[in-house]
Order: C-alpha cells, then structure tokens, then sequence
C-alpha cells in the first residue's frame, strides 16, 4: 500500500514538474523537458500526466503531432475519470483521428466528460439538446448545459445561450435556471 502511494505521489511531483516547464512557472519554458516529466508522470499512472502527455501529442508539441499516441494516453487517463480526457478521447473517436471513427463511442466519453462539469462537453449537448441532434429537443435542458459552460467561461456556451434563450419563455428560462442551481448543488 505505502509503494503505491509513493508511486502516485512522485507521478504527481512529476506532472507538476511538467507544467512548470511547459508554463515557464519558476524555471524557464521547455517543452522537452515538459514531455519527459510528463511521460515519467503518465508511465507511473498519473491521469494528469497522462492527459498532459496525450495533449503535447495531439498538438504535435516537441513530439510529432500523433493522434493514435494521444488517444492511448487520453483513454488512459479517461478510464481514470479525467474529464478533459474524456472528451479529448471523445473528439478523437468523433473524428476518426488515430483511430477508426466511431460517433457512438465518442458520444459516451463526451457525456462522460458533461456529467463532471467538463465545459467543452456541457456546450455540445446543450447544443445538441437546442436542436434536438441525436437526443430529444430540450431547450431547458439545453439552457442548463450552456449555462453551465457559460459560468466556466466557454466561449461557445456564451453565444450559443443567448441564442436558445431567445427561443425559450420567461418560464422556461427560470425552470432552467433552477435546473442549474440544482446540478451545483448537486457538484
């Protein structure tokens, strides 16, 4: 039990290590070494460093840009509850990047991503929800998805509310406003 520990607290360091580099955070910005502490990180399990990992190979950052290297390192840390992850993987697989497409599978890592708070996530189905695309025509639901968003300032969410909140009555919008209280009571 105490290895364990100590393998997930020197994953931890490591991953903070990583962004310092990546960020310049208190020692000068190095991409390279930002890579090697996230590997270091993700190999010990780390689902931060994994994530962070499975980003420098999506944006092809010091590394060559490698979507199948990235969906491996985003599913990793997305088994592990990373909700950036989760709909990181989900884009992948809604795209076909580094893997077959397959829309299905990229729905259920996005809704898995929505369900924590995850913004970019929350902002699809909103809009989903706002169009009826694939679930039922919700403009409630909808409203308390980009609103959720919208208050993590996601860019999206924030023109995509205005938009459905001219569609809907005064009633409405406060039933979708209790709807938001409610999800954050319930986070």
């Amino acid at each position: 039990m105490e290895l364990h520990r100590g393998r997930e607290r020197r994953g931890r360091a490591q991953n903070v290590l990583g962004r310092m580099y990546q960020s310049g955070d208190g020692v000068p910005r190095n991409y390279g070494k930002a890579v090697k502490w996230f590997r270091e990180a993700a190999e010990l399990g780390d689902k931060n460093g994994q994530y962070n990992l499975g980003r420098m190979y999506q944006r092809g950052t010091v590394v060559k840009r490698d979507y199948r290297e990235a969906g491996k390192w985003f599913h990793k840390a997305a088994r592990q509850g990373h909700a950036k992850a989760q709909y990181c993987l989900g884009v992948l697989y809604e795209k076909g990047l580094g893997k077959p497409q397959d829309l299905k599978e990229a729905e259920k890592w996005k809704l898995k991503a929505a369900e924590q708070g995850e913004a970019r996530a929350q902002n699809h189905f909103g809009v989903k929800y706002a169009k009826g695309d694939g679930v039922p025509l919700d403009y409630e639901t909808a409203y308390m998805l980009l609103r959720l968003a919208a208050v993590q300032n996601n860019r999206q969410a924030l023109k995509n509310i205005d938009i459905i909140a001219g569609k809907m009555t005064p009633e409405q919008i406060s039933k979708a406003e209790d709807m938001v209280r409610e999800w954050k009571a319930k986070t």
